[in-house]
């Protein structure tokens, strides 16, 4: 049996293909089923995988809350940039 999933940083990135808007939290929430044996889904590392497609270019902040720990949380969606990016090599 073969493994069909992309790779875990692409699937994070093809999770905002169809215009969500979503923060690490929501993004783990939604891999969990298929990813879930993965040791990188963890909120740290989604964070970290997130800031770093922002600085690339591929996604942007939309908003930032304060969470109940007193921390932050970051939205995303894709920009222009990463929706062609999405669209040529992640299909």
């Amino acid at each position: 049996m073969s493994n069909e999933l992309l790779p875990l940083h692409y699937a994070i990135i093809k999770h905002f293909e169809n215009g969500v808007t979503a923060c690490a939290q929501d993004v783990v929430a939604a891999l969990k089923p298929a990813y879930s044996s993965y040791k990188l889904l963890s909120l740290h590392d989604v964070e970290e995988t997130l800031a770093t497609a922002k600085e690339n270019g591929i996604l942007e902040e939309t908003d930032c809350t304060v969470k109940d720990d007193g921390n932050l949380m970051f939205y995303y969606r894709l920009t222009d940039f990463g929706k062609d990016m999405v669209g040529k090599y992640l299909k």
